[in-house]
């Protein structure tokens, strides 16, 4: 019988010796942490390697988690690159600079420095670029977006992102609303204009004004809204309970004074004069035998019970929005994103009980009222 006592000896000795190296290992990675030699300055910077790494680790993780982002909408609607350009110009700017301008010296020094996204977007997937714009990066400047429930605020900006590099100086601006504002003369228009508090945006570049309506079908239209349900979104806005990357950042920048002057601003504003194409005839008398009459035998109630022309202020005028805004926010209420707030769940529980024929008839009826029209309660009242 062969003896392997040699053997298991071999083998216990070099165990022990791994042992010994990982411990070793363990102990000068710890004294090396302490001791602080690795300049953290972002003056300098990684080693080629540590840069290297990073950089591929970076670059598979998002291949790999980006593939399970689903399919994206169709990318060539102009509003919804509207929306993502006014985002770009009032969120992305600071750190990304414009087309045509240069880069901004403050985050030209960041480590890494932010990317030349008119060189960069070109050679990459729209689903790995709305995994970026949604999830931020560790260990760079690249925030997530505030509203994780928001997919669709993210895919405004992939829309546009992946047009960036086509874009000139001049068609960016105008894709951004730039010359949309003009000069304030009021309180309320200053704000809505520009101002140090609105930092991130100007409230007409994206929802125009009295001459101007929205940048953008998904953007609502603000001219004659109840001003205690402009209040009301705003505060909701700060405080979080309403998602939207886009609002949210906006609104905390504003203090409550800020908020009721730009309420009442736009609260007294007319209504634009905008020509849209006619929805279909038939879409539009569903909507108004559902606004008017709802459907008793699955729980709808009439959509005027809170919409009419004479509701409480605390609710929004429907009638002359968007209808591409109006379904995109019975879309939220449907999946449960509008939730955080009192006036969300009630409207979710009825958003929730619309079919998509439904939810599609709802927006083209108010979308075929002139801002304000609604009828009143007592022309609906049985």
């Amino acid at each position: 019988m062969r003896d392997t006592r040699p053997e298991r000896s071999g083998w216990r000795r070099l165990l022990r010796r791994g042992a010994l190296a990982a411990v070793l290992v363990l102990v000068a990675g710890a004294l090396f942490v302490r001791s602080g030699l690795y300049n953290v300055a972002a003056s300098s910077d990684h080693w080629p390697f540590t840069t290297w790494l990073i950089d591929r680790v970076r670059v598979h993780s998002v291949d790999t988690w980006s593939s399970f982002v689903p399919a994206p909408p169709s990318l060539d609607d102009a509003d919804l690159l509207a929306l993502g350009a006014a985002h770009f110009e009032g969120g992305c700017t600071p750190c990304h600079s414009r087309p045509g301008d240069p880069a901004n010296a403050i985050a030209a020094a960041m480590l890494p420095p932010p990317p030349p996204l008119g060189t960069v977007v070109g050679s990459m997937d729209a689903k790995a670029l709305f995994w970026i714009v949604k999830h931020g990066l560790k260990y760079t400047a690249m925030p997530a977006w505030p509203a994780q429930q928001r997919d669709d605020e993210v895919w405004a900006v992939t829309a546009f992102l992946v047009r960036l590099p086509e874009l000139s100086p001049r068609a960016y601006r105008e894709l951004a609303g730039m010359t949309r504002t003009g000069q304030a003369v009021q309180d309320g228009a200053e704000l809505a204009t520009g101002s140090e508090s609105v930092g991130l945006t100007e409230c007409v570049r994206c929802h125009g004004d009295a001459e101007t309506g929205p940048l953008s079908g998904y953007v609502p239209v603000l001219n004659a809204q109840p001003r205690r349900y402009l209040e009301r979104a705003l505060a909701e806005y700060a405080d979080a309970q309403r998602p939207s990357g886009v609002m949210q950042p906006v609104a905390t920048l504003l203090t409550p004074t800020e908020r009721l002057r730009l309420a009442a601003w736009y609260a007294g504003l007319a209504a634009p004069r905008e020509d849209r194409p006619d929805p279909a005839p038939g879409l539009v008398e569903e909507g108004r035998r559902l606004a008017r009459e709802g459907e008793p035998g699955t729980g709808l109630p009439p959509c005027l019970a809170c919409h009419a022309r004479d509701h409480p202020e605390s609710f929004p005028s429907l009638a002359g929005q968007n209808p591409e805004y109006l379904l995109g926010q019975l879309g939220l209420f449907r999946r449960g994103a509008r939730d955080g707030t009192v006036h969300g769940q009630i409207m979710g529980v009825i958003a929730r009980r619309l079919g998509d024929r439904q939810a599609q008839a709802a927006a083209a009826y108010f979308a075929s009222l002139p801002a304000g029209g609604a009828p009143a309660l007592a022309e609906i009242a049985p």
